[in-house]
Order: C-alpha cells, then sequence, then structure tokens
C-alpha cells in the first residue's frame, strides 16, 4: 500500500511540476511592462493628466502582495487626485502618496512628465540653500562608508573635503537606469592622481563609480570602477585630453542602462562597459577621494527606453550539483539535451553541472531530431538555478540572436558551444559573459600531436573561449597535462560506460561530456578522499626555487635555470619598457632595491645600456657579474626546457604589450609562454595584437567576496568579458569557491605561497597552479606516478606472464620503480588473474581489460593523498599476431619484481603505503 501511495504522489509530482512548467506566459505577455512596488522601490510612472491604474501596480511587503488599489491612499498635494482605482495629476513634477496597509505605511514617489516629453526627471538640485550645513535630503558619509566626512553647501554649490561621500535621496535606490549630469570643479588634489567620482548602484563598500584623477590625462585618468567588499576592480580606463584645471568647470555624464555604463565629459565619450552586473539597484552619490571638490547642477532622468521591465529575474549565479567523491577538484559534467523527458532529470536533486541545448532560428529549443520542445524563455526558467544553460550552433546570425535574448534576460552564468569559431564571438559581442566552448573533432586514426594542441590553444583564444572540447580517443593524461600548463581548458566527449568514464576522469580532464550522468556520479563516489588525477602545477615566483635559499637573486636567469632544471613546471617573471624600448626582466619600476651598490635607475627613464652598467646585487652566491636580463636573453636561455614562462606585464602599457608579443613570435616561444597582469587595458590590448595567446588577470578583490555567489558574479563580469583565466591573491580563495569555478571553464591560479602549512592546504584545493618561491619544498615529494610503456595488444599465447610496471616520480626526475595496488575496471569478459606483484597468471577469453592504478603518497607535512596513474587499458587477441606487423612489442611489460626493490640501497625516500580504493 506505501509503495502504491509513493507511487501516486510521484506521479503526481511529475504531473504537476509539468503544470507549472506549461502554464509560463508567452513571450508577448512575459514582456508587457509593469510595476511592482517594495520598500526600497516605491516609485510610481505616469503622464501629466492621464489617469494611474492601480488595479495593475502590485505592492510586496510583509502583509504578502496586494494591489496598490487595495490600500488607503492619500497626498497633501493638491495636483494629486485619488479615486477608488486611479491616480491622476495635473501638473508634471515629482508628487509623494501615502500608503497604508494592514499597519504598514509607505511614501510613495510618482514621477510625472507631459505625454509629449520622452523622459522622467527623477532628481534635479542646484544647491541653492544658504551656506552652510547640508539639507536633510543628503546623507554625509566617509569614502568607507561609515560617518564621518566633511561637506558643506558654499555659495550655492555641493563642496566635499578629502574623504567624504555624499548620498542624494534615498528613493533614487528603487531605479535601475537612468542619466546622470553634473558640473564638477576640482579646486586641489593631494597629487595628480588622486580623484573625485560619481557613484551609483551605491550600498555600502559595494558600488560602481565614474572616477576623475587630477591628471585626467593618465592613461587611468578616467575610471570606471566596482567597489567590491572593500576593494577595487578597474575593468575600464582611459584618458581625457586635458588635466582638471582648478578654475574650470566639467560635465560629468553617466549614463546606466542594465549592465552597459557609458561615461562623458564635456559631451565627448569616453568609457563604454557592458559588464555592469554586479549590482542591479542602489543609491546615487558623488565622492571626493584626497581632493576638495565642488558639485552643482545634479540633474537625473529615466528616459522612456530606459524603464525596467519586469519579467521573470532568473538567478545570477546557478546552484551547481556536487557529486560525492573524494576526488580533488573533480571534472564537471555535461549533457545534450536531446529530447523533452530529460527536464524533469535537469530539475531534479541529482543533476549535471551543464546541459547543451539546441536551437531554431527562432531560438526554440529543440530536440535532436529538431523539433520544438519550448521556447527559449520557458526552458530558462525550467532549469533556473538548478544547471547551467549551454547552447550549440554554428550559425552567427543565430549565436547573435542568443546573445541579444540572453542579455536582455539578464543570464549571467551560460556557456554558448560552437565547431564555429566567428560564431561563439558573435554571441560574445551581444553579451560578453557568454563563455564560449570550441568544440573539436578529428579522424579516429589521428594523433593529436603538439603542434595541434598549440593549434587548439591558437583557435581557442581567438574565439574568445575559455574551454576546448576534444573527442576522448585524442587525449591522454600526458596531452590533457601539456595543454592545462598553458592555461587550456579540457574538456571531453567521453561514451556512456563506466570504462570510458574512468578514461576521461584519469585523463585529468577538466570537464566530461556523457548522458550517463548518473553512473559518472557512481563512478566519482569510488575514489578515497584527496585523489588528485591532477597536480597543481608548480610556478617559481620571480624564478626562485627555494626562497632565500636559491642559488641566485630573483628574476635573474641564473635563478629561472636553476628552477627550471629542477623541475618547475612554471617560471614567473615580471616585465618592463626601457626608454629605447628593450624588454627587461625586473619587479619594481626602479632599481633601487635589487642593486643597492649602485645609483638606482628608474627603467622607464633608462636605455637598455645605462641598466647593464649596474651588477644585482647576490646575497647567497656573492657574485658581482649579475646583470639585468632582457627577456630576448631568457628566452633564449630557457627555450630547450620544458617550464612554461608566465610573463607578467608590470605597468600599464599597451607598447610594452606589443613589444612582448612581439618577442615570443620573433624566439619562436608561443608554445612556452602566457603572459599574466594586473592590468585588464593591458590584457584588452593582448586579445587585440595577438589573441592566439593565453592570459591572465592578477587581483585582490574578485575571489574576496562574502559568499561565492557574490565571487562567481565578479567573476561573471570581470574575468569572462577579458577572456582570462583567474589569477587572483590566495587570502580570497576558498575550497567552495575552487570547486564551484571548475564548472564554469575557467581554472584558477592564486599567488603567493610562502607559508609551508597554507601551501599544503592550497595543494588538495584542486587549484591550476600555485605560485611560491619555494617550489622545491617538493622536490622529493612522489606526486606523479606513472605506467611504463606496455604493448596495447598481446598475443593470445603469450598474455601469461606479461607483468604491469610503474614509477613513482618526483619533480625532480627521479624515478622510483613501484608496485602500485590495481584495480580492474572491466575485465572485458576475460576472467583475468594478476598476482600481487601485476604479473598475468590467468584468463580464460580474449578481450579488452581496463584498469587503473593508485598510490597513497605523503606530502612534506606528512598528511597523505592519493594519486593515480592514466587508464590502463590492453587487449589480448583471440588470434596470435606477428608483433613486427605493426611496431608493437612483443607484448611484454617491464616490470621489477619486489626482491628487486630490496635490493636498491642508499636511496632515501618518503614513507609510502599501499591502499586498495574499489
Amino acid at each position: 500500500m506505501k509503495k502504491m501511495i509513493m507511487l501516486l504522489l510521484t506521479g503526481f509530482m511529475m504531473m504537476y511540476g509539468s503544470m507549472i512548467f506549461y502554464s509560463i506566459p508567452a513571450k508577448a505577455a512575459e514582456e508587457e511592462v509593469s510595476r511592482t512596488i517594495r520598500e526600497n522601490s516605491t516609485h510610481i510612472l505616469g503622464n501629466k493628466n492621464e489617469p494611474i491604474d492601480t488595479t495593475k501596480i502590485k505592492v510586496e511587503g510583509g502583509f504578502g502582495e496586494i494591489f496598490l488599489n487595495e490600500a488607503t491612499l492619500t497626498s497633501g498635494h493638491p495636483e494629486v487626485t485619488i479615486g477608488a482605482t486611479t491616480i491622476t495629476v495635473s501638473e508634471t513634477g515629482k508628487y509623494l502618496v501615502n500608503f497604508s496597509y494592514g499597519g504598514t505605511a509607505l511614501t510613495l514617489h510618482v514621477f510625472i512628465k507631459d505625454p509629449s516629453e520622452t523622459e522622467y526627471v527623477l532628481y534635479e538640485e542646484n544647491f541653492d540653500y544658504p551656506s552652510g550645513a547640508l539639507p536633510n535630503t543628503l546623507e554625509l558619509k566617509n569614502n568607507v562608508g561609515a560617518t564621518g566626512g566633511s561637506a558643506a553647501i558654499d555659495n550655492g554649490r555641493l563642496f566635499l573635503s578629502p574623504s567624504t561621500i555624499v548620498l542624494f535621496p534615498n528613493y533614487l535606490e528603487g531605479f535601475s537606469n537612468y542619466i546622470i549630469e553634473t558640473d564638477m570643479k576640482m579646486i586641489s588634489a593631494a597629487n595628480a592622481s588622486r580623484w573625485t567620482s560619481v557613484l551609483f548602484r551605491y550600498t555600502t563598500e559595494n558600488y560602481f563609480q565614474m572616477a576623475v584623477r587630477q591628471d585626467a590625462t593618465a592613461s587611468n585618468g578616467v575610471e570606471f570602477a566596482k567597489r567590491i567588499n572593500g576593494g577595487w576592480n578597474v575593468p575600464a580606463t582611459t584618458s581625457y585630453a586635458e588635466a582638471l584645471n582648478p578654475a574650470s568647470t566639467y560635465r560629468l555624464k553617466v549614463d546606466v542602462k542594465d549592465a552597459v555604463v557609458k561615461e562623458s565629459i564635456n559631451d565627448q565619450l569616453l568609457i563604454t562597459y557592458d559588464s555592469a552586473f554586479e549590482y542591479k539597484h542602489g543609491r546615487i552619490g558623488v565622492q571626493a577621494d584626497n581632493v576638495s571638490v565642488y558639485y552643482d547642477n545634479v540633474r537625473i532622468t529615466l528616459p522612456e527606453d530606459y524603464i525596467e521591465i519586469e519579467r521573470h529575474q532568473f538567478r545570477q549565479v546557478v546552484d551547481v550539483y556536487q557529486p560525492n567523491t573524494g576526488i580533488v577538484a573533480p571534472a564537471t559534467s555535461i549533457v545534450w539535451f536531446n529530447q523533452a523527458s530529460q527536464l524533469t532529470q535537469l530539475q531534479g536533486a541529482i543533476r549535471p553541472a551543464t546541459a547543451i541545448f539546441r536551437m531554431n532560428q527562432d531560438l526554440d529549443i529543440v530536440d535532436e531530431n529538431g523539433i520544438v520542445v519550448d521556447s527559449l524563455y520557458n526552458i530558462l526558467i525550467a532549469i533556473d538555478g538548478k544547471v547551467i544553460p549551454g547552447f550549440y550552433t554554428d550559425d552567427e546570425a543565430i549565436a547573435t540572436a542568443l546573445g541579444a535574448e540572453l542579455s536582455t534576460y539578464g543570464i549571467l552564468d551560460a556557456f554558448i558551444f560552437s565547431n564555429n569559431e566567428d560564431a561563439i564571438i558573435a554571441a560574445r559581442v551581444e553579451h560578453s559573459v557568454l563563455r564560449g566552448v570550441m568544440m573539436y573533432s578529428f579522424d579516429e586514426d589521428q594523433e593529436l600531436t603538439e603542434e595541434n594542441m598549440m593549434d587548439i590553444r591558437r583557435t581557442t583564444n581567438r574565439a574568445q573561449a575559455v574551454a576546448s572540447v576534444l573527442p576522448l580517443h585524442m587525449v591522454d593524461r600526458e596531452k590533457v597535462e601539456y595543454m592545462q600548463k598553458r592555461l587550456m581548458t579540457v574538456w571531453v566527449q567521453a561514451d556512456n560506460d563506466e570504462s570510458s568514464h574512468y578514461q576521461a576522469i584519469l585523463s585529468g580532464a577538466n570537464g566530461i561530456i556523457t548522458q550517463t550522468y548518473g553512473k559518472l556520479f557512481i563512478t566519482y563516489a569510488k575514489f578515497p578522499e584527496n585523489t588528485h588525477v591532477r597536480r597543481p602545477f608548480l610556478i617559481a615566483h620571480r624564478g626562485k626555487f627555494l626562497g632565500e635559499n636559491s642559488t641566485a637573486p630573483e628574476n635573474t636567469i641564473e635563478a629561472a635555470l636553476e628552477a627550471a632544471q629542477n623541475g618547475a613546471d612554471i617560471l614567473e617573471l615580471d616585465v618592463h619598457l626601457t626608454s629605447d624600448f628593450e624588454v627587461v626582466i625586473m619587479h619594481d619600476n626602479t632599481t633601487f632595491r635589487t642593486a643597492p651598490d649602485f645609483p638606482a635607475l628608474t627603467l622607464a627613464s633608462s636605455t637598455l645600456a645605462q641598466l647593464k652598467t649596474i651588477n644585482l646585487a647576490d646575497p647567497q652566491g656573492g657574485r658581482e657579474d649579475l646583470k639585468i636580463p632582457t627577456l630576448k636573453e631568457y628566452f633564449d636561455a630557457l627555450k630547450d626546457y620544458d617550464s612554461v614562462i608566465f610573463v607578467e606585464i608590470k605597468p600599464n602599457s599597451a607598447n610594452l604589450v606589443q613589444q612582448v608579443a612581439a618577442i615570443i613570435e620573433e624566439y619562436d616561444m608561443f608554445d612556452q609562454t602566457v603572459m599574466i597582469t594586473f592590468g585588464a587595458s593591458n590584457i584588452t590590448e593582448m586579445n587585440d595584437v595577438y589573441p592566439d595567446l593565453s592570459n591572465g588577470l592578477l587581483n585582490s578583490s574578485i575571489a574576496n567576496a562574502e559568499s561565492v555567489d557574490a565571487s562567481l558574479t565578479n567573476l561573471f563580469s570581470t574575468i569572462v568579458p577579458l577572456k582570462s583565466t583567474l589569477n587572483p591573491s590566495y587570502g580570497g580563495v576558498s575550497h567552495d569557491f575552487v570547486d564551484a569555478i571548475v564548472h564554469r571553464g575557467i581554472t584558477i591560479w592564486p599567488w603567493t605561497f610562502n607559508e609551508y602549512p597554507v601551501l599544503n592546504q592550497y595543494y588538495n584545493y584542486g587549484v591550476g597552479g600555485l605560485t611560491t618561491d619555494y617550489p622545491g619544498y617538493y622536490k622529493d615529494t612522489f606526486n606523479r606516478l606513472v605506467m611504463k610503456s606496455y604493448a596495447k595488444e598481446l598475443n593470445y599465447e603469450e598474455a601469461v606472464g606479461t607483468k604491469l610496471g610503474a614509477e613513482l616520480q618526483t619533480m625532480t626526475g627521479f624515478a622510483y620503480p613501484y608496485n602500485p595496488e590495481y584495480v580492474m575496471i572491466d575485465d572485458g569478459g576475460t576472467d583475468i588473474v594478476f598476482d600481487e606483484k601485476g604479473e598475468i597468471i590467468s584468463f580464460v577469453n580474449p578481450g579488452t581489460v581496463t584498469m587503473m592504478a593508485m598510490f597513497e603518497t605523503s606530502l612534506p607535512d606528512g598528511s597523505t593523498i592519493n594519486i593515480v596513474a592514466d587508464f590502463i587499458e590492453f587487449t589480448i587477441l583471440e588470434v596470435p599476431v606477428d608483433p613486427a606487423s605493426d611496431g608493437l612489442s612483443t607484448g611484454w611489460i617491464i616490470g621489477i619484481s619486489t626482491s628487486s626493490l630490496l635490493m636498491m640501497a642508499g636511496i632515501v625516500f618518503m614513507i609510502i603505503r599501499r591502499k586498495k580504493v574499489i
């Protein structure tokens, strides 16, 4: 009986869910302009002498939801007439209406324009008050939003002293879109880099602003900036034609519509930024940094076409299901949406991270046969907050329309998949937060060479895509690692069986496309805690291998060679441009710290010849002939090593970016080079002059938010439009955030770890790499388990006696033969049996055998992790074949016995224990 009741309940829930889904209004209805009044959004818009229908205006509060005509409304303005179901106002302007319902009282702000006008005036203020204290309509704060600051009315103008914010009336926070105009006159500044700003969508320590420096001619003289939890993120900068003259008044204009912000001075458009997604509402005001400034003639207007359309409010961040597993940062799961019945699965508790949808020219979602399932809007509502939507198209027109539509809906967490790089670019032109995914296909017998992989890197980067999808049969652990080290995110298209899932997992890929995601999650659950299917790359900060004990000082070729020769995966360096346009390697912009025995030189104002006259200090080695290297010299010395080079461009400089790009090409170092920088403008410039290259944005605020969702929103609006990786200061990076970012196709490369406990902690987070002065801390750690070369096919008559062989390896290249724990995935019907040494002792039938190997090792602090080898697969042939016919060996796998291991003397290694996993 209980079972029958459960079946009935399940059926009813499925039917009810279907009813909810298909009751979603049609697109024409959903875009009808409507209005809902809330405590922080109390405005009503109307035309002079035209009745406002209060039966169509909703009010939400602690009492629930009512229509405005159900409340008691009064007004002290004689121009306002309140009827049973209408409000009519006889003149233009702003009027107050008192609202009362169920003990709740609100003041409503009614804005009225003439029917012939095309905009509403929301706020107009010329500060025509007696000199002295601010009127009570303005709110004074210090520059961090606390009590304080200093401002006053001075001869009919608003005067702000340094470190002050003045906020305009709080009813303005109910608006998201508007045009702000104001006069500004800066009369003094502590120095030329200090600024004043118009801020908007403000809450304490979280807001947007247009900032203007006293020296507005600087490359960052005018900014669009984001204040995020007390930190700055500045995605757009430019220069103005002149420095601010203390005798001149400038007209500032900030045009804000949805996610697009336009900034102008004296009617000259200077900045257009299209990814202002973090904040939708907030207060409006002005701010003085370390300057004294006047503001006057403030006017805030709302054009008719800026009025927000009320529709479904989509979640900005999808709540991705995290499967139960011991794998560190397991690959994200992706499925194709092939049929309508999958919608129920996508809404379930256990669900894939991403679903890839196909569309027709009308943007209707279709199944794998091209049959319409439902509208894009309805499908988005059905999966809202559950699954990341991905959309596949090779058609540029469809991609363009899709980008525009998703931008209209405010969808931030989404992918665009394509085989056509121009389709991805077309979608991102309309909606820059869309994350592109390039899909590649190869012939079954085609080999993936390093040249192929670098072609994929070029194409993916040119497409502004974050990830590349490759057929699983094309990749293995070595190839995936090669690409990941060059800041490539690798996803694989797998089959739907368990062996294919294991192969995809053990390849170390960042994402797995499979229709049987439930089976994939079951496989995930079989791995023990702290299993690493990919290791974090070790990045030698400024080229140092052992910190202060390195054999040479920072940013020298000698230091880099020590790190490269000892197996550092990546070398990080800093570059500047000399006055004669040579690229030199140094962290600081002067030689004061690194060459204290010589007069300090400023790099940007010195020639290379002048810089070569000084010697760098070498406290460790005592050498007196160490010179500042050029990037050309560095490339020439490191070209034959396997280390990738992270070139950090220190200043914001288009010339420096162009020179670095030219040198990379001249020295044929594309396959070994990545650019990183704090300057978003540097990445924009590199994307223009050298779009093939991978870039990483260094920052301290994006991943320093109060929650994972807030951090991801920052990521969407800052990193994704730039098409870079996230390279944050590690302090704001949580384990949960790393788990979440995996599903977004973006890798994370935090810096700088110089405390061993923290380094070991983040080793287990699943980050792309760890930047540290001490990569040599791990030089004796066995963090690689590699299978020795073995035949993929074994003769039936020779299979017995074949032995699997493996070895443990350290970053320095030390290899230790070892027999790990082997786990059978699928014996292919062979009934194969191995002994404890990994030797085949019997089998019954021919077939294909798939296995995995695992080893429990220790980090230097004694904590244990599990490492795995690449997927093991071989076939026992039914009919013996001539090994010479296809270049195979005799089928023997080079192994080593336990007894021979015991004979190895004098080798100091870590305590290593075997552990059975399945």
